[in-house]
């Protein structure tokens, strides 16, 4: 439910929204991350130019979505509503879950001694948080993720598409 009447302009003005999370919305936050947003947690208050999420009403922000739904799935599917974002199929997965910066992609030998050993030998994409480290790679878990997704009729746009991907 947003909370300004001009709400929908001001989130317009956002090119590629970027999201403050409330302190007690941990797993909407990395849902967010996984979608590829950029999205700050925890946080107290609203920053400049960031659509504040939260589950209490906060006055003082221009632009705030507040989420009732208990389930993280459906809190995204609130901010998506609220916000009228459009989650990118090529935006998935392009963020370190933990730190929120973009991970770049590494080859297999720097990604060696890192990820199992079946890992390294059967993947030739691997993607590093630059600020962790951690390295990530596409395995089962994508596929989960998207048919979570899919499940709870959120769809994935192709940058080359106007439709739903799912």
């Amino acid at each position: 439910m947003s909370i300004n009447e001009d709400h929908n302009r001001d989130i317009a003005s956002f090119r590629m929204p970027a999201f403050d999370v409330d302190g007690n919305l941990g797993a909407l936050a990395k849902w967010l991350r996984i979608l590829g947003f950029d999205a700050a947690f925890p946080r107290k208050s609203p920053s400049r130019e960031r659509i504040f999420v939260t589950t209490r009403l906060v006055l003082e922000s221009p632009v705030t979505v507040v989420v009732d739904d208990p389930d993280p799935i459906g809190q995204v599917k609130q901010v998506i509503a609220d916000t009228g974002i459009i989650v990118r199929e090529e935006m998935l997965f392009t963020r370190c879950f933990l730190c929120n910066v973009p991970v770049h992609e590494i080859s297999s030998a720097q990604a060696g001694g890192r990820v199992p050993g079946p890992i390294l030998q059967s993947k030739r994409v691997f993607h590093e948080c630059p600020q962790c480290r951690r390295v990530y790679w596409e395995g089962s878990h994508e596929k989960r993720i998207k048919r979570r997704l899919a499940d709870a009729g959120l769809s994935l746009v192709r940058r080359d598409s106007k439709g739903p991907l799912l």
